[in-house]
């Protein structure tokens, strides 16, 4: 397994909804309308061209400061780098954030007629996915100048209905949009990107994109994700890594060992195996993560879960490679 011990930036969603991984992207994205009283943004059908102008204007003479976090947005964020800054072993090597995935942001998003979703606008989409990918881009500038790699998650929930008659996108608008803004985080220097989708998707088109890392809930999903073992084998020879969600974030309880969640993963592997993929090359290219964000847990179990992964990696790391 790889041997990574990476710190994930909180967002202090119960301190207050601008901390919100949706909310927290609006600043610096062109084209919204924001009714901060309600929580409410639609986008612009009409009279964006001045908003778009003025937001290339910025984005190509590489300015990534106007995507930055605001301060009511960020405080997870601060205090994560704070510690990092104070403990060189908080995450010696590596630190982790994350930003809305375009596509998802760009379902949740209503055009101002509410008849269309920003995802459906092609203008509007691709200025988008830059602006988050630029957001990703400051986030990522101030964990490099702590002297760690930063580890990039776009999250995209919102791809578990990809394929079904509640989406319109195509695998290829799917890859264009996630290799976009993995390439605006990536031309400021190393970095590692990764995408999270809470439930079940077409999982080859997020292995044949050029993400660094695949994670999905391993608990729940794990006879799903094992239908694609050729696309799986492909990612990883090419040294793609998978982040397997074994630690349930809903449901999750004491009872819970990591002997179970171990066995869990071993016997995919198994089934993997079968399917022929090596079982040395899984566990090199494995990572342990909770299935999704523990932010609905009362905090004493949020820290089991985090402590339950530990020992999950622990366990898998003692298992016979055969």
């Amino acid at each position: 397994m790889a041997v990574l011990d990476v710190p994930a930036y909180p967002q202090m969603v119960k301190i207050s909804p601008w901390e919100d991984m949706f909310l927290g992207a609006l600043e610096g994205l062109p084209a919204l309308i924001v009714d901060r009283e309600n929580l409410k943004v639609r986008a612009k059908r009409r009279g964006r061209e001045n908003d778009l102008a003025d937001f290339y204007a910025k984005f190509m003479a590489g300015e990534r400061d106007f995507l930055a976090l605001p301060s009511e947005s960020r405080r997870g964020f601060d205090a994560f780098l704070a510690r990092a800054a104070e403990d060189a072993a908080y995450g010696p090597d590596f630190l982790k954030t994350q930003i809305s995935g375009p596509l998802t942001f760009g379902q949740m998003v209503l055009m101002e007629d509410e008849k269309n979703a920003l995802v459906d606008d092609p203008e509007l989409l691709e200025a988008t996915t830059l602006a988050l990918g630029g957001k990703a881009a400051w986030e990522a500038r101030r964990i490099r100048a702590l002297g760690r790699t930063p580890i990039v998650f776009i999250d995209e929930p919102g791809l578990a209905s990809f394929g079904s008659a509640f989406s319109s996108l195509t695998a290829d608008t799917v890859i264009s949009a996630m290799n976009s803004a993995a390439s605006v985080v990536r031309e400021d220097g190393p970095c590692l990107i990764g995408c999270h989708i809470c439930g079940n998707t077409d999982w080859s088109m997020m292995m044949d994109s050029g993400i660094d890392i695949v994670n999905f809930d391993a608990f729940e999903i794990m006879e799903q994700f094992s239908l694609y073992p050729k696309q799986l084998k492909a990612f990883l020879e090419k040294g793609g890594l998978v982040a397997w969600g074994l630690v349930p974030s809903q449901g999750f309880n004491l009872e819970l060992t990591p002997q179970r969640l171990a066995g869990r993963l071993l016997d995919g592997w198994k089934h993997l195996e079968g399917q022929g993929l090596d079982r040395g090359l899984l566990a090199e290219r494995a990572l342990v993560t909770t299935a999704c964000g523990l932010g609905m847990l009362p905090p004493y179990l949020a820290l089991a879960a985090t402590s339950m992964m530990t020992k999950v990696a622990d366990e898998l790391k003692s298992a016979p490679v055969k």
